[in-house]
């Protein structure tokens, strides 16, 4: 219908209406445009847990940009660059009668690179790192509860509380929304140390999209102390020193996007930094110190999913 015909019909606002029309713009179009956005795009509030099923399969691609920085007494600064990427499988073995998850985990490293490493970081790298594989068994509670780590090597539990678990939520058990924040508190064992405590502050900051999925993004900051004393074996004593010790400060920080509505991670985004004081004590009762930080910037994605009919979904997740 052309505009003549539309003013010739009265469909067309006139001088009259047009203030009357604005009024009702003014009232009408919030609705309008909440209707039409949908509801990933209203604030609402969401009970975060995770649902995978039994014998379900989630693959995830897992990227490290690690930069380090040595200094040592009457030498010169060291920096360089670690790159590696890694599959990481997570099977969903079972869920027993108090719905814990029996979840088996297993890493492999696809790609190794160092970049202007020192001849001392070089020959401690005796073999290629390519293919070298690692895992454990968690049990895990549905609000993301770490209830136990099952490794038979106390130093890869250990490396699991001081990398891995500070950044995994324990959410709360009641419906959230954005700005809701919460703070969480968990022990770690130190192997040549005294046991300490993490802590951990998470907000729900937004929902958004990631490829197919609803997801509610999750900001979190934590932080980890902790000190340990080697000393050689009597049997085998050291030349150089008679021990060291070590005190360690870890901040992990970034961002999680949790499917909400299916019930598992689909991205993180995570700085972790290191920050290592080794002070050592020579024959001599001389005491040596060297500094260590170390940065490590690591992407964890999903990019498959096994069902147990065989059936794989495969994403590309941005």
């Amino acid at each position: 219908m052309k505009i003549l015909d539309k003013l010739q019909l009265g469909l067309w606002p006139t001088r009259e209406t047009m203030p009357a029309l604005r009024r009702l713009l003014r009232f009408v179009l919030p609705f309008l445009l909440i209707s039409g956005c949908g509801e990933r795009h209203v604030m609402k509030e969401v009970r975060l847990e995770f649902k995978q099923q039994p014998q379900e399969t989630y693959v995830y691609s897992v990227s490290d940009s690690v930069e380090w920085e040595i200094e040592e007494a009457d030498k010169p600064r060291y920096t360089f660059q670690h790159l590696q990427a890694q599959e990481s499988r997570m099977l969903i073995e079972a869920i027993d009668s108090a719905a814990v998850r029996v979840l088996t985990m297993s890493f492999v490293v696809t790609e190794d690179t160092m970049i202007d490493a020192p001849e001392f970081v070089l020959k401690r790298r005796r073999k290629a790192m390519i293919g070298w594989k690692f895992g454990f068994d968690l049990r895990m509670r549905k609000n993301g509860e770490i209830v136990k780590v099952v490794t038979d090597d106390p130093k890869l539990a250990f490396e699991y509380d001081r990398a891995y678990k500070p950044s995994q939520p324990v959410f709360p058990d009641h419906a959230i929304k954005p700005g809701y924040a919460w703070t969480q508190n968990f022990s770690v064992e130190v192997p040549r140390g005294n046991p300490t405590v993490a802590t951990t502050r998470y907000q729900l900051d937004s929902f958004t999209q990631v490829d197919r999925f609803d997801c509610a993004v999750i900001n979190f900051k934590g932080e980890l102390e902790y000190q340990e004393c080697y000393q050689p074996p009597a049997d085998k004593p050291s030349k150089e020193f008679i021990a060291k010790k070590y005190r360690s400060q870890v901040t992990s920080e970034g961002r999680i996007y949790f499917a909400h509505r299916e019930g598992f991670m689909v991205k993180k985004v995570n700085l972790i930094t290191w920050k290592l004081l080794t002070t050592t004590f020579t024959k001599d009762k001389v005491e040596q110190q060297s500094r260590t930080t170390v940065k490590d910037y690591e992407r964890i994605t999903l990019t498959e999913i096994h069902r147990p009919d065989q059936e794989v979904f495969s994403y590309s997740i941005p």
